[in-house]
């Protein structure tokens, strides 16, 4: 029997047309096990739909003690893995051959997409996935799936777990006179060649090559622009003594570094016309960077015209930052017309560190308050709350915040003035002064190499000493405001040439900071040498705040993010689907949950909620009553109990409340609520101190799993959402939340409605996929 011809006999799969059948079996694969071959580890990330073919296997579960409990024999035709489509979520057991067998593995993308197109298929699919999802609420079952996320080897796809089919990926860093290169092959975590192109056009370039198995460096004078730069780099990689690929026709993307992308990108792009057009319109912005990078975009469009290429922005990881972050104290209208604003850099890599570091540590990021400090040539440090930046010491250019290797970092602008004023400087000798001439440079007057500088300050000199203080304080003071930015930390992570390589620049940073419960471990700080891929925790057994050592990767996270823009490209199809399902919009005025606990200490004991009005969402009400909230600085009365209660309360206020409350309220989904400020809760009978639960609900739709898979979405995808009110405008991050109980509907807070003058009746349209949820 072919392939066709089985998938016709699989239950669900029986009322597929010809046509769709053969388009399943077209992007299917049949895989054949021994007796007890492992199919699915217990913690994998779910990609797949799986079907035995042939044979039997086993789902197993292996307990505290080591015994094997088999949970369930699944026989020919049936299915496992369904969950992938929906949530991705990890395995919670492992699948095993029971005896010899086959089964087919079909890719969720395929399988999304075909099964939006049936109804009936659709129907039989949404009812086994709201199964599943009932189940995975039950205590036991959230158990065994936060043991499984943590046996999850790569839970962030750093070594491209979610490719299914192996690609060859180019990622270019292309400079003003230099360009670096990396080959990556997804089935493998190493780059199969990277390379480096030096001093271009000086007659003194050279060409620094690396593999698996040697070191090369060239010299390549007569390299003198940077099109032969590339024409050396394409004779480098496809050389057969080298192993990479025998032509370029093997390379499948191509992912670039862009340093600036303004406000305009939270994520990685696939490269069209209209990106281009932002990163030309930025040059003024990144006069060193974007022109260069730009230029190597455009170099690869000439050898590659059909290769997808993708721009990954060092200022993408930064667009969460709050407004209170970014915002500096200058006349609004002249920020607004200058887009003046901070937008932070190093955004790759920093993002990297931080889900490497929650892969080590096996908590999910979203759990994290982490601070990265990122020392090396350039220097930068952010603080990343639940994943997200939220605020970083680079501004609108790399100039501001650390001491680098010839930047100032933080100066007063008095300086700058004073200079041009009184020393008859140029704003181009400033801006040379500034940039080149200073930071470890300027204060030693003798090298910009941090290396070269504890060599001298060893030997005595007094102004490589101070140079090394200078810097070392710069770094431990923004890690002190950070904290203070995060209400608390729990990893300190290290990276980048400095960061990763000086034993005594992370002593003399660390120095200090014990009332925080950073204690470095010196015996291993003193052994720690970094190695790729390699992750070192420097910190004292016990240690309340996690030290770690990231070596830096930046290449290989374009990559990565090259993968995921391609998964987030729009077709025509689907425009034409988002287009056909319009979302109402539903305006969220400030509102709470409650407890029953707490629910009964402010109306009295024995009593339940009074359903007053039905919800958008089924089971949800508008409870009668109601109660005051109580903050620092203000109140706010008669505040509406939204029902049925919960496992613990919450209150939602609008952005603007904050201030009447007096409370900084942080934007995050509902029910998460760790870190959160309190305030107190006054009923009829009785107050509630709350110490937690006060939040800026993240903008969400609510989804049933029919009406996600129609759309080809999957829970927690982050879209944005187009609104054609009074006003048309366009929500970026809003969270797609998918269960049973869900209807399609997006909720707004007050002043996301008012925004865009949004009244009763007024539809949205999901216009682009921002973030998939692969974990």
């Amino acid at each position: 029997m072919d392939l066709s011809q089985f998938l016709k006999t699989v239950e669900i799969l029986s009322d597929l047309n010809e046509q769709e059948v053969s388009l399943l079996a077209a992007d299917a694969e049949i895989f054949t096990y021994p007796s007890q071959g492992l199919i699915l580890e217990r913690g994998d990330i779910g990609r797949s739909l799986w079907i035995v073919y042939d044979g039997s296997v086993e789902i197993s579960l292996q307990d505290t003690d080591g015994r094997v409990k088999v949970l369930a024999s699944l026989e020919r035709g049936s299915i496992f893995g369904e969950m992938s489509i929906m949530t991705g979520e990890p395995a919670g057991a492992d699948v095993k051959a029971a005896q010899p067998c086959k089964v087919v593995r079909i890719p969720r993308e395929t399988f999304s997409k075909i099964v939006a197109s049936n109804p009936k298929t659709l129907g039989k699919f949404t009812r086994m996935i709201t199964k599943r999802l009932f189940q995975n609420e039950m205590e036991e079952q959230k158990a065994l799936k936060d043991l499984a996320r943590k046996e999850n080897d790569d839970p962030y796809d750093l070594n491209f777990s979610s490719v299914s089919e192996p690609m060859k990926i180019l990622v270019i860093n292309c400079g003003s006179s230099s360009l670096k290169y990396s080959l990556f092959d997804t089935a493998k975590r190493e780059p199969l060649i990277e390379g480096l192109v030096e001093k271009i056009g000086s007659g003194d370039a050279s060409h620094k090559i690396k593999t698996v198995e040697f070191k090369r460096d060239d010299a390549v004078p007569e390299v003198m622009n940077m099109e032969a730069a590339f024409d050396a780099m394409i004779h480098t990689i496809s050389d057969a003594r080298h192993g990479a690929i025998k032509n370029l026709s093997e390379i499948k993307a191509v992912g670039h570094r862009v340093v600036h992308g303004g406000s305009d990108f939270s994520s990685s792009v696939v490269i069209n016309e209209k990106v281009t057009d932002v990163i030309k319109s930025l040059f003024a912005l990144a006069p060193l960077h974007n022109p260069y990078n730009l230029e190597g975009i455009e170099m690869m469009k000439k050898l590659l015209p059909d290769v997808p290429q993708v721009a990954a922005f060092d200022t993408s990881f930064h667009m969460g930052m709050p407004d209170k972050a970014y915002t500096y104290a200058l006349p609004f209208a002249v920020c607004e017309a200058e887009h003046i604003r901070r937008y932070g850099f190093h955004g790759t890599n920093h993002r990297f560190v931080a889900l490497s570091a929650a892969t080590f540590l096996k908590r999910p990021v979203g759990e994290l308050k982490v601070i990265s400090c990122h020392l090396g040539s350039g220097c930068s440090i952010c603080a990343i709350d639940h994943g997200q930046s939220i605020d970083t010491s680079m501004g609108l250019t790399p100039l501001e915040g650390l001491v680098m290797s010839t930047r100032a970092g933080d100066i007063d602008p008095g300086i700058i003035l004073h200079l041009m004023r009184h020393s008859g400087m140029s704003a181009d000798e400033v801006d040379k002064m500034l940039n080149k001439d200073s930071g470890l440079k300027g204060i030693t007057g003798k090298s910009n190499d941090m290396r070269t500088i504890l060599q001298a300050a060893e030997a005595g000199d007094l102004r490589c000493k101070l140079a090394i203080g200078t810097f070392c304080y710069r770094v431990r003071k923004y890690i002190g405001s950070y904290i203070a930015a995060l209400g608390g930390l729990d990893a300190l992570i290290f990276t980048g040439g400095i960061g990763e390589n000086s034993i005594e620049i992370r002593a003399r940073i660390c120095q200090g900071l014990e009332t925080f419960g950073i204690t470095l471990f010196d015996d291993i700080n003193r052994q720690t040498r970094a190695q790729r891929g390699k992750i070192v925790d420097v910190s004292e057994p016990g240690s309340r705040v996690r030290i770690l050592v990231v070596p830096a990767d930046e290449e290989k996270m374009i990559a990565r993010e090259t993968i995921h823009a391609l998964g987030r490209v729009i077709t025509k199809e689907d425009v034409q689907k988002f287009r056909s399902r319009p979302i109402p919009l539903s305006t969220s005025a400030h509102h709470i949950h409650l407890s029953q606990v707490h629910f009964e200490t402010l109306f009295g004991k024995g009593r339940t909620m009074t359903p007053k009005s039905e919800l958008s969402q089924p089971g949800q009400f508008a409870a009668a009553e109601v109660v005051n909230l109580v903050g620092p600085k203000g109140r706010i009365e008669h505040v509406r109990i939204l029902g049925p209660a919960r496992r613990e309360s919450q209150v939602e206020i609008a952005r603007t409340e904050q201030f009447t409350l007096g409370i900084d309220a942080p934007i995050r989904d509902s029910g998460d609520i760790e870190g959160t400020p309190g305030l107190i809760i006054e009923g009829d009978v009785g107050k509630v101190k709350l110490e937690k639960g006060v939040i800026c609900a993240k903008r969400h739709i609510h989804m049933s799993p029919e009406e996600a898979l129609l759309l080809g979405l999957r829970d927690r995808d982050v879209v944005m959402v187009k609104v054609k009110g009074v006003r048309e405008l366009i929500y970026g991050d809003v969270l797609v939340r998918v269960h049973p109980d869900f209807r399609m509907d997006m909720h707004l807070d007050t002043d996301e409605a008012n925004a865009a003058q949004i009244s009763e009746g007024v539809m949205g349209y999901i216009d682009a996929i921002q973030h998939r949820h692969y974990v």
